[in-house]
């Protein structure tokens, strides 16, 4: 309930709305959880929050370190502004400049490198050792983890006969924190975590119980993309996790698509991922109480252009 306090604080809370479309079609009875109203547009800016919130006040004077694939970092920036510390934001060399504004327009300070979040890290350390920055991980710590659990309650106290709950998946901070809270109140919800096919690390980490790590992951849900995840989490998802699937890149992109076509929101991939996984079949709410967690709303104008341009052009070759 602390982390609930601090994010509370500081943020608007998340709609839960329900779809009558999905709802009908799916013959269930379907919510959307929607992060995407957020001040960084994706659910990362809790957990960010909540850990820079628990900083004490010599360490907060040296302000605060993070690397990411890019919605981490724009939740570490929005968190160190609104708490009054510096940071220093270390993201791929193809992120997208948006996010890289967004960033600097908190006030952080934006370092580039390396292909994935993984390759960041190096570079991360060496700012916390060089100048004793206090290093805000993007799933692989407690305080994290509880800050993302915040939708796990706020999902428990909106929606209270909830049977099921899908969760896009990189790390696992995210499916971390939603499963241990909405666990305690519902031990039976049903909480299962979407992976793109090309970077399913967290499930194979899960299924051998240690992290295992890919070579080269890559997916269109860029957000989702991570080498390999830490024990912490796999401990976690062993015991919160139902269930892990994976979608392939046309399911993401089509997901993405329906979300703007038929809900009126900017999804990015990584978002659409729950979606993603229903429409595919990897996953069946037939019967039940389910929400989808759309997780963030951060799509590059490239990638979206191109998701638009090819799902418009099919359309009008039909007609």
């Amino acid at each position: 309930m602390a982390a609930r306090r601090v994010v509370d604080r500081y943020l608007p809370r998340a709609p839960l709305e329900r779809s009558p479309l999905l709802s009908q079609e799916l013959g269930a009875d379907v919510h959307l959880k929607i992060e995407t109203f957020k001040p960084t547009r994706t659910f990362k800016v809790r957990g960010a929050l909540n850990k820079i919130a628990s900083i004490d006040e010599r360490a907060r004077a040296r302000g605060v370190v993070a690397a990411s694939g890019g919605s981490h970092a724009m939740g570490v920036a929005y968190a160190a502004w609104a708490l009054g510390l510096s940071a220093t934001v270390v993201m791929p060399t193809g992120v997208s400049p948006q996010i890289v504004g967004v960033c600097r327009s908190y006030g952080a300070t934006v370092r580039l490198e390396g292909e994935v979040y993984d390759d960041t890290l190096a570079l991360a350390e060496r700012i916390r050792t060089d100048e004793g920055r206090t290093f805000v991980p993007p799933y692989e710590d407690p305080m994290i983890i509880a800050g993302q659990g915040t939708i796990g309650l706020e999902i428990a106290e909106d929606l209270p006969e909830v049977d099921t709950v899908v969760v896009a998946v990189g790390g696992g901070g995210l499916i971390c924190g939603i499963g241990l809270a909405l666990k305690h109140s519902h031990p039976d919800v049903r909480v299962i975590g979407v992976e793109p096919e090309g970077a399913d690390a967290f499930g194979r980490s899960l299924r051998a119980g240690h992290p295992v790590e890919l070579e080269r992951p890559s997916s269109i849900a860029d957000k989702l993309v991570a080498k390999t995840t830490r024990q912490l989490n796999v401990d976690i998802a062993r015991e919160v996790v139902d269930e892990m699937v994976t979608v392939g890149e046309e399911a993401l992109a089509d997901a993405s698509f329906e979300h703007l076509e038929r809900h009126a929101l900017l999804v990015e991939p990584s978002g659409a991922a729950p979606l993603a996984a229903v429409r595919s079949g990897r996953v069946s709410l037939a019967g039940q109480r389910a929400v989808l967690v759309v997780s963030g709303g951060n799509a590059a104008p490239a990638v979206l252009g191109r998701i638009l341009g090819e799902r418009l052009g099919r359309s009008a070759a039909r007609t």
